[in-house]
Order: structure tokens, then C-alpha cells, then sequence
């Protein structure tokens, strides 16, 4: 990975809650980079979708439309076993 590329990138995420009828739009098409020393805050009223959104991105929960990429790999395409903290701990970080 190229030091200008993201070690987080998200595009088009969105997460809707369903229960009988009624929906809750979460996200709606977030898209996020996060470049390696970078710090990002993230803000706002409750009940607008911070946790929500952290919780996505960390693959905590899953998404319903859109892509995240940590260190140019796909978080939902990962097994359980690679987002275990010991692989990425292993992992050789961002090449400089």
C-alpha cells in the first residue's frame, strides 16, 4: 500500500434497522477515508448514527449496501479468523 492510500476507506455505506413496518435509515451513503496519522472525530446529536457508524466500519455490525477497506482489504469479504486482533497484529502496517 502506497502512503497517500487510506488504511480506512468506506464508500456508499449504509445500514437500515428494520422492525415490523418501521425503518430506520442509520446511514445513508457514507463515504470515509482515513489515511495512516490521521486523527477523525466523529460527532453529533445522539441518536445519529455515530456508534452506528463506528460499529460498521470496525465490522461489528454488518452493512447493507456499500464497501469498507482496511488496508486495501475488504472487511465483509474477510473470515472471522482474519479480523481476529491476532492477524492484524501480525500484520506488516502500510509500506512506506
Amino acid at each position: 500500500m502506497r502512503p497517500t492510500e487510506p488504511i480506512l476507506s468506506a464508500r456508499g455505506v449504509t445500514k437500515t434497522y428494520r422492525t415490523g413496518t418501521h425503518e430506520v435509515h442509520a446511514l445513508r451513503g457514507i463515504d470515509l477515508d482515513v489515511r495512516a496519522g490521521e486523527l477523525a472525530m466523529v460527532t453529533g446529536p445522539s441518536g445519529n448514527g455515530k456508534t452506528t457508524l463506528l460499529n460498521c466500519l470496525s465490522g461489528l455490525d454488518d452493512i447493507d449496501d456499500g464497501t469498507v477497506h482496511i488496508e486495501g482489504q475488504d472487511l465483509f469479504a474477510l473470515s472471522d479468523r482474519d479480523t481476529a486482533p491476532s492477524a492484524w497484529a501480525s500484520s506488516p502496517g502500510p509500506s512506506t
